[in-house]
């Protein structure tokens, strides 16, 4: 996914996999079986973790893959231990975020609940919507208002907000001011009011109204304290020159490339490709070229383009010119350059859920 990282000069444009992934090096990852049609799990020397078991997967997301079996949905952890066994009609039934404090919110039947870590409910599926728990409290949504609840499941006060905003870790109330017709429409009168919320239930008007009012993130809603430091090597793209490039945390270019693509770096690699050149290649955070890849390569652009567990994931066409429909191959590819799975089905994260 795309970040925004804003400074009085530049917005540089980040392709961020996993929200930010907490678990920046997991231990497997998914792979299609062409033998079977089925999904797997498979680790970067290409040991089978998983045999293929079910019909799809997503990749892993902060230790968490969601897979299907008889049209249902469940989810499993990198060790192949399943943490829900597959009954849930919707894959975005399963917050994205994992679990935060051992509870993670979970869509059944249109009414949001929380599991344990060994998949038992600890909290009624009894709201509109919910979020992952940040210092002891979690919002919740039913019928367009925004509370707050402990880890118990019971709400720490009788106040409902319009919306909610959480900001280095401390959750917010948000009363926008809004003031209702008699069809049911609203208007907001004034600048919003936030109230900040303690663990205990007591909430008191917060003394930096105007940081918090112009506070920007992809999901305010998110606890902050998920998010890791901004990375060494950040990729980004220059309006201006039309170009792709690299520049360190502080915001400096580094090295004079210009780049048709780039992607960020996970475990110390990442892929380019030059203009004027065809193919791709792999480098090292000193920007030197590991491997030039087949030309025909194409990475999957979009929410999974950098190295997930030491693979990433590359598509070739294979289709003749005649075939009316047009057919690829795909492949995990270790840093070398080594194909450690060929496949003819692709995987893909899956956006944000739950």
């Amino acid at each position: 996914m795309m970040k925004n990282l804003i400074n009085s000069k530049l917005t540089l444009f980040v392709f961020l996999v996993h929200f930010l992934n907490i678990t920046s090096s997991a231990a497997q990852t998914v792979y299609y079986d062409n033998n079977t049609n089925l999904f797997g799990i498979v680790d970067r020397t290409g040991k089978i973790i998983l045999k293929p078991s079910f019909e799809e997967m997503t990749m892993f997301e902060n230790g968490l893959s969601r897979f299907k079996k008889n049209g249902k949905w469940g989810l499993i952890n990198e060790k192949a231990v399943i943490i829900f066994q597959p009954k849930f009609e919707d894959l975005y039934a399963f917050c994205q975020l994992g679990f935060s404090e051992e509870l993670i919110s979970v869509n059944l039947n249109g009414k949001y609940g929380y599991y344990s870590e060994k998949g038992v409910l600890v909290i009624a599926h009894k709201f509109d919507s919910t979020e992952q728990f940040c210092n002891g409290i979690a919002w919740v949504a039913v019928n367009g208002k925004y509370s707050f609840i402990n880890v118990q499941g019971k709400y720490i006060s009788n106040k409902w907000f319009d919306s909610v905003k959480i900001v280095n870790g401390i959750s917010y109330g948000v009363d926008e001011k809004r003031v209702y017709d008699k069809d049911g429409s609203y208007y907001n009168e004034g600048k919003p009011d936030y109230y900040k919320v303690n663990k205990d239930g007591s909430m008191s008007i917060a003394e930096n109204q105007d940081y918090l009012r112009n506070y920007q993130s992809g999901d305010m809603t998110y606890c902050n304290k998920l998010n890791i430091s901004v990375p060494d090597i950040i990729s980004y793209f220059d309006f201006k020159m039309g170009k792709w490039g690299y520049k360190n945390s502080k915001g400096d270019d580094i090295g004079k490339e210009n780049y048709a693509s780039t992607s960020d770096f996970e475990g110390g690699f990442a892929v380019i490709s030059k203009k004027g050149h065809k193919g791709y290649s792999i480098i090292n955070e000193k920007l030197e070229i590991l491997k030039d890849l087949n030309e025909n390569f194409e990475p999957i652009w979009g929410s999974a383009v950098k190295f997930d567990n030491g693979l990433i994931e590359f598509s070739m066409i294979i289709s003749k010119p005649d075939d009316e429909i047009e057919k690829r191959e795909y492949y995990l590819i270790n840093y070398k350059g080594e194909t450690i799975i060929t496949m003819n089905k692709g995987i893909y994260s899956v956006p944000t859920g739950g």
